[in-house]
């Protein structure tokens, strides 16, 4: 994915309409209607699984963007003021670094990661609807709705530049709003007998020696994680 500091003005404008349109927002649509009908928390909890995933989507697209979403910005702007304020609140409560963050989207946990203490799975109804309604209240969700007007009225550089700082802020809110919670979307799950008997077949094919595998040192190529001798 190119850089986002790099992107020319067409890019950024192209990369603006694909996140407001991303699927995180019409999953929260749907899980806000869900918690408005005070629906079963079978239909909150599928949907809830899909909100998750689309935020994690959602993430891959600025991962990587470690610029400061502050830098440049006129002090004195009510804007500014604003973020200022939201940036202090994020850098106070985050627990995480970025690479740690990347691996949680993968479902891994590096040893250096202050494990979330709350498993949403065992949240009682009452503590996960409350959960729930805090999320879809998050602020990245108005700010996306005026960046959809913002993008139909031929907006110029400088106002698609501001406007994607409190994009990003918001997104680095509903981060930190994530971040003290566990969710494993196949944890309490059981597994269909077809898979449980794809899954001894694959065991099979590896002690027979048949199987096709990566090795420990590829995987740690591929995500960039050196790996230590342990003696």
């Amino acid at each position: 994915m190119p850089n986002i500091t790099k992107m020319n003005p067409t890019e950024f404008r192209e990369l603006l309409h694909t996140l407001v349109n991303e699927e995180l927002f019409k999953s929260r649509e749907r899980l806000t209607a869900l918690l408005a009908k005070d629906s079963p928390q079978e239909a909150l909890g599928a949907e809830f699984f899909h909100f998750h995933g689309d935020y994690i989507d959602f993430a891959y697209w600025l991962e990587d963007y470690e610029e400061d979403p502050l830098k440049g910005l006129r002090p004195d702007t009510p804007l500014a003021k604003k973020l200022k304020r939201q940036r202090e609140y994020i850098l106070a409560n985050r627990k995480t670094t970025l690479k740690e963050r990347n691996f949680r989207r993968m479902g891994l946990y590096l040893n250096s990661d202050p494990m979330p203490e709350k498993k949403i799975i065992e949240l009682s109804p009452d503590e996960y609807r409350t959960l729930l309604r805090s999320l879809v209240a998050e602020e990245i969700f108005p700010v996306r709705e005026r960046l959809v007007v913002l993008l139909e009225q031929n907006p110029t550089d400088q106002a698609l530049d501001m406007a994607f700082r409190e994009l990003y802020v918001a997104y680095e809110l509903l981060e930190v709003a994530f971040e003290d919670y566990h969710y494993d979307p196949d944890e309490g799950l059981e597994f269909r007998p077809e898979v449980i008997e794809r899954i001894d077949q694959s065991i099979a094919e590896i002690e027979a020696g048949t199987a096709e595998t990566i090795s420990l040192e590829e995987v740690a190529k591929e995500f960039g994680v050196k790996l230590k001798c342990a003696r």
